[in-house]
């Protein structure tokens, strides 16, 4: 399932377009915090959203150094968009409590929301590589899906997965 549409192109996304993907990802962040903060334990609160940029900063900066993308989205904070450190616990948030309705239990929460994550940054990233929003290097060899490589669905399924077992450490 290679594809070699324009999605790689790695040109860099737009100002108005930019705009438009930081401010729903910061309204998506507080969206998300203020609904947590409404409905969920304090502490687990604290723990995913935090410990969600923590682990979205150590994954996407050393990938970022070791040239497998790069992000254009502004400000970055070593080469990371704020914006994606602020989106990351959101959306593991949303699949967390989504996966805690359907399955019981840390790690089987956890895996269905590494697989929901999954399954929705596979119908938003098409567009954000179109955009510009980043762009993939061609550092590692396999298949791409409309300009994504296949790694960054794996790297989703295990992040995603990590992040979403925090809440049980508390």
């Amino acid at each position: 399932m290679t594809d070699s549409t324009d999605a790689t192109a790695g040109r860099p996304i737009d100002d108005a377009t930019a705009r438009r993907y930081v401010g729903s990802q910061i309204a998506l962040f507080l969206a998300t915090l203020l609904h947590a903060l409404l409905t969920w334990p304090p502490s687990e609160t604290v723990v995913l959203f935090a410990g969600g940029i923590a682990v979205a900063f150590a994954v996407e900066a050393p990938a970022i150094r070791a040239g497998l993308f790069t992000h254009y989205l502004r400000p970055r904070l070593v080469g990371v968009p704020v914006s994606i450190l602020l989106a990351w616990p959101a959306v593991v948030y949303l699949a967390v409590r989504t996966a805690s309705l359907i399955v019981d239990g840390p790690v089987a929460v956890a895996g269905l929301a590494a697989v929901l994550a999954t399954l929705a940054d596979a119908a938003v990233e098409p567009s954000a590589v179109r955009d510009g929003a980043w762009a993939y290097a061609d550092a590692l060899p396999g298949p791409r899906v409309r300009g994504v490589p296949w790694w960054n669905a794996a790297g989703w399924l295990g992040v995603v997965f990590v992040t979403a077992l925090l809440p049980a450490a508390v």
